[in-house]
């Protein structure tokens, strides 16, 4: 049996109700509060022309400090530039930036095959199964998010055949970071937890 007046049941539907609204309106500033933590780390890319730029034309647009893929460094920011070579073949300029500048990718791990010296080259394909389970494995401990929930996708820097019977033996693969819908990153994303 209910002993309670009816003002007192009124004051607790009027309490339930606005713990209700109290509730939601928080889960809808969580929402906001998700949104503008996304305007932070990405930054919608500047449309790209029609036609590749030549490597004359790509100068005056790069930014950042001209380097080569495998000399980038576990946490470098970088941005990769397509061009037209002088023989009008596609090429690609690779540059390491600030992570606060806008950019394409960041590295975030460094692994190397152990294979030995004079081992033949196993393959393209072969290689880059390797390193997608290499990468895939430091992908959380970078991010501070499994791959599967985050926002970022995976990519990697792996040797060419010449790279890897070549006298340095080079087996090295770079595995970054990089948005799954091409925005570019304007912040450092290690821990991020996106």
């Amino acid at each position: 049996m209910d002993h309670r007046t009816p003002g007192v049941n009124r004051i607790l539907t009027a309490v339930a109700l606005s713990l209700v609204l109290a509730l939601t309106a928080t889960g809808c500033a969580g929402e906001e509060s998700e949104e503008s933590r996304l305007d932070e780390v990405f930054v919608e890319p500047t449309a790209e022309p029609d036609l590749l730029p030549t490597e004359e034309d790509l100068r005056d647009r790069f930014e950042g400090l001209v380097t080569e893929p495998y000399d980038l460094l576990v946490g470098t920011c970088f941005n990769q530039y397509r061009y037209l070579d002088r023989n009008d073949l596609p090429a690609q300029l690779t540059t390491a930036i600030g992570c606060t500048r806008p950019h394409n990718a960041q590295v975030y791990a460094i692994v190397i095959n152990d294979a030995p010296p004079g081992a033949p080259y196993p393959g393209e394909e072969a290689v880059n199964d390797w390193g997608q389970k290499q990468c895939y494995d430091r992908f959380e401990p970078f991010v501070g998010l499994v791959y599967e929930l985050s926002e970022l996708d995976i990519g990697m820097i792996t040797p060419s055949r010449t790279d890897w019977e070549g006298e340095n033996y080079r087996r090295r693969i770079s595995c970054y970071v990089f948005d799954r819908n091409r925005w570019l990153l304007k912040t450092d994303v290690e821990g991020i937890g996106l």
